[in-house]
């Protein structure tokens, strides 16, 4: 029998998990999820882990040039996720010409094989969306998250050996610079994220799954995703199985998104089709993620860090709150996230403490007026949890700041 690996090896009585706040306003939404995870007081030991552009720049003071230390990703915090039986983490920033810079979330994903990220798109109550009516949206998209074009195999400029590899480069040889990136699968990484995909399905009584592709262009990659999935898709006959062009989907998720539950891609297009599903419900602010694998998982907000409102509290702190809402059920703690998940809602319908974002795209024309910050939404949030949290709140938010205290890594 499959192992789910959507949950933790071993249910246990307390887990460990490792929490990194990340850069800029991801210390700002760490916080609030602190502030409420405290209020909602799982079985957890919180250990505190950084990595990314803060730890780079910080590296770059300490070590010099060429050394491995040099990195977004300290050893003692691959360490710490190493040992933990999840980690909860907040944004971080991700900058591109820099030389020696990493990708810290990308050097998780690939050192811990965590070849999963799955992506939900539920419409709340209370949540403006683009679309017209009452729309059912509550889809789940499965991205394959260690190969194709994000497996870091790329030349610039291509050696010229290599203009031999293929006669489709000929055309290429005279001009005066030339990039490739890979776009690399496997018959296995395929295999195993169809497979996680119909087995989620088969788990939460859902009856479709679709493979978004190009295999009519691409039709090597995506050509054999294509074939494990029609392959795979046997030993599931009580599930519909249907595969479509990825800007096919894109187009009908916008018109018809009811029609799909379980959606499973490549890297690249599952990157773009789940920020589009995110607009959908609300925006990024609305959206979490997991990075998940056989032997741990990695959650975190797919909103990226707000380098320009980092430390000002002003971003939606959704995001954040529905991935730990995501680990915990990952933790097999569900009474824990289905609490954390109404509380969410009920605030949201409510309708009082909103951030800029959900009152701006409310259409509402007092919404600078109205706005609240991150850390007053987030106590908005524990008080639906808890009646008593105002005769608590100095303590909670004095130890979530403690927490996540960013002013040590400048």
């Amino acid at each position: 029998m499959q192992r789910n690996v959507m949950q933790v090896k071993e249910k246990k009585n307390r887990y460990t998990v490792t929490y990194i706040p990340g850069d800029d306003s991801g210390f700002d939404v760490m916080e609030a999820a602190m502030i409420v995870m405290q209020t909602l007081n799982p079985p957890i030991d919180w250990v505190r882990a950084d990595m990314g552009w803060c730890m780079w720049e910080k590296s770059c003071k300490e070590y010099p040039e060429g050394d491995p230390k040099r990195n977004t990703v300290p050893p003692e915090t691959l360490e710490k996720v190493k040992n933990s039986d999840a980690t909860l983490m907040a944004a971080i920033t991700s900058k591109s010409g820099v030389k020696g810079f990493k990708s810290a979330i990308l050097q998780l994903r690939q050192i811990f094989d965590l070849y999963i990220n799955f992506r939900p798109a539920k419409l709340y109550p209370g949540v403006s969306t683009p679309l017209k009516g009452d729309p059912n949206i509550d889809i789940v998209l499965f991205r394959e998250n260690t190969e194709d074009l994000y497996s870091a195999v790329e030349w610039r400029p291509l050696p010229k050996e290599m203009f031999d590899l293929h006669p489709g480069m000929e055309r290429f040889k005279d001009k005066s610079e030339v990039a490739v990136s890979w776009r690399v699968y496997s018959k296995e990484g395929c295999d195993r994220i169809i497979r996680a995909a119909f087995e989620y399905a088969k788990a939460n009584g859902l009856k479709s799954v679709v493979n978004c592709n190009k295999a009519n262009v691409i039709r090597a990659t995506d050509g054999m995703m294509k074939e494990r999935f029609l392959e795979i898709a046997k030993e599931y006959p009580e599930i519909e199985a249907r595969e479509e062009n990825a800007d096919a989907t894109a187009m009908w998720l916008i018109k018809n998104p009811q029609d799909y539950q379980v959606i499973v891609t490549s890297n690249v297009f599952g990157d773009i089709l789940s920020d589009e599903a995110s607009q959908l419900i609300g925006g990024l602010g609305f959206s979490p993620s997991g990075n998940i694998g056989e032997n741990t998982a990695v959650f975190e907000p797919s909103h990226g860090s707000v380098p320009k409102y980092a430390h000002q509290y002003k971003i939606n702190p959704c995001g954040m709150l529905i991935t730990a809402a995501m680990m915990l059920k990952y933790l097999r703690l569900d009474e824990y996230a289905e609490k954390l998940e109404k509380a969410i809602g009920d605030t949201l319908v409510e309708g009082k403490y909103l951030t800029y974002d959900i009152w701006r795209d409310r259409g509402d024309k007092d919404w600078e007026t109205k706005a609240v910050s991150t850390l007053d939404m987030a106590k908005a949030i524990a008080a639906k949890i808890d009646p008593d949290f105002d005769k608590k709140a100095d303590e909670i938010c004095a130890k979530a700041k403690e927490m996540c205290a960013w002013e040590h890594l400048v």
